[in-house]
């Protein structure tokens, strides 16, 4: 059946197209479609609005391609209908950097909408962003990373700089110089090493284009100074007072800031005067120095002539009188005069002993006048009846005693007991003795007892006592000595000074030495001589 119709549909065809030529090529491919199933196309048209559509869909509601009003549209299945250029003719949706926004474009970044910058790409997503910079704060920038950072340094001019830095660039424009010269610029924009200077030497100018070098000069010595030459190098000298001098030297600095003044005077060695710290007037023979400057304004006197104040700024003589007048006082403000002394309008106070009087003005009665020191008198009081004025010594005032001490009594028939005497003060232990020894009881040097201490080993001791003329003699006896060494033992003096004396315990047999008994009492007497 499918035969038939193919050869039938085969047979009308051929028919029509001999019927009708012009459309021969037309005719040629829808055959060739029937037979092959392909149609092949050197040239496919569609109309203006036309659609192109696959499956069962056709129109707007298929998808494929179409015309809309003059651009080409294309839709995926259940999907929109979407340009498939822009503007300019490239994809819409594709990724893009434009320098100005497109409106046809989907998925652009226009340049425009960033800052003034550098670019930088973003890694991944290709995004462009404007690069902010980085910055060095007194120093440079070494290197920059791949986003942009910087990484800074200061210069180091060994490593980091190449060349000489020039005069116009705050440089010298040398590599080296004279060791000991200076810089100078020997023209506007260049500098020069000087040559090697003197040491403490002045520096003089070399003109235009020239360093500056040494004094030629040299140093000078302490005793010269520079002297200025218009024409050449200064040169040192000493100073010459009448031509390098002008002026007249102030007194500040040692002169006398007086062009008329002159002195004369020492003529073989140096002599000093020395004037006062102050504003003042120098006194010359020229006339008399007045009272004000220390003189007395008078050039001549008359011998016994005594000066006097008349005033707060004068003086005034006063003549001479007769002998035995004294001088009396007129009062205050008023001038003295020559008089006699009354005894009851000019004398007052006491006439002490140093001007032959008492330096006493009044006196109870039974007073004794006695001197109490070189140059005054006091009086000593009377006392009950029966006392005897006693010398204590010299340089001592004397004193009332009731009872005297003789030291020196001499009769008719020459007995005589000089220099004896009993001292009121006790004795005290001095060295020997045992452990604590001590004057137990005393009625001074008159009678005492000694406890010899305790230790049963000590055999004699020193006691101190008052001073006498010439030693002490002393009774001893051991009161309280053993029963059984009683009758063979005794305790005597055996030396004395004018201050001490020595007592020893001893074997009445033999006279050794033998020791106390723990705690003996030794009683004493004694009496100095």
């Amino acid at each position: 059946m499918r035969r038939f119709l193919a050869g039938l549909c085969g047979a009308l065809l051929g028919i029509w197209l001999l019927a009708m030529p012009v459309h021969g090529q037309s005719i040629s491919i829808a055959i060739n479609n029937l037979v092959t199933g392909v149609t092949p196309f050197t040239l496919l048209r569609i109309g203006a609005g036309d659609y192109l559509n696959w499956g069962a869909g056709s129109n707007s509601s298929g998808y494929g391609f179409r015309d809309n009003s003059g651009v080409i549209e294309v839709k995926n299945s259940g999907g929109t209908w979407t340009s498939i250029t822009g503007a300019s003719g490239n994809p819409i949706n594709a990724s893009y950097w434009t320098r100005v926004p497109e409106s046809s474009l989907t998925n652009e970044t226009p340049m425009s909408a960033l800052a003034t910058a550098l670019i930088l790409n973003t890694t991944t997503t290709g995004v462009p962003v404007a690069y902010a910079g980085t910055a060095c704060t007194n120093q440079f920038i070494r290197s920059l990373d791949l986003v942009g950072a910087a990484t800074c340094q200061t210069v180091t001019l060994s490593t980091d700089t190449t060349g000489t830095l020039l005069v116009p660039r705050g440089g010298t424009g040398l590599t080296a110089g004279t060791s000991g010269g200076i810089l100078a610029f020997t023209g506007t924009t260049t500098l020069a090493s000087s040559t090697l200077l003197v040491n403490h030497a002045v520096l003089v100018g070399g003109g235009s284009g020239a360093a500056p070098t040494s004094l030629a000069a040299g140093l000078g010595t302490t005793t010269t100074i520079l002297h200025g030459n218009a024409a050449a190098e200064p040169t040192w000298g000493a100073v010459v007072l009448t031509t390098d001098v002008s002026g007249i030297l102030p007194s500040a600095n040692g002169g006398t800031g007086n062009a008329f003044f002159a002195l004369s005077g020492p003529a073989t060695s140096t002599k000093t005067y020395t004037l006062p710290n102050a504003n003042t007037t120098i006194l010359t023979t020229n006339a008399a120095v007045t009272a004000v400057q220390g003189g007395t304004g008078f050039a001549s006197y008359t011998q016994g002539d005594l000066l006097y104040a008349d005033s707060t700024t004068t003086l005034a003589k006063l003549a001479d009188v007769a002998t035995g007048n004294a001088l009396i006082s007129g009062g205050i403000g008023s001038n003295p005069s020559w008089g006699k002394i009354t005894l009851t309008a000019h004398v007052t106070g006491t006439l002490p002993a140093t001007n032959g009087g008492t330096g006493l003005a009044s006196y109870t009665t039974g007073d004794l006048l006695y001197a109490n020191s070189g140059t005054t008198l006091a009086a000593r009081a009377a006392v009950a009846t029966g006392s005897v004025l006693v010398s204590a010594g010299v340089a001592t005032a004397p004193v009332w005693s009731a009872t005297p001490t003789v030291t020196t009594l001499t009769t008719s028939t020459s007995f005589n007991l000089t220099n004896v005497a009993d001292a009121t003060t006790a004795p005290t232990t001095s060295s020997g003795f045992g452990t604590g020894p001590s004057v137990a009881a005393n009625n001074g040097t008159a009678a005492f007892t000694v406890n010899v201490g305790t230790g049963g080993t000590a055999s004699a001791g020193v006691l101190t006592m008052p001073a006498a003329t010439t030693g002490w003699i002393c009774d001893v006896q051991n009161r309280t000595g053993q029963a059984a060494n009683r009758a063979d033992q005794h305790t005597v003096q055996t030396a004395t000074t004018t201050t001490s004396i020595t007592v020893q315990n001893q074997t009445i047999s033999t006279g050794a030495a033998l020791a106390w008994s723990a705690s003996d009492i030794l009683q004493i007497a004694c009496r100095g001589y």
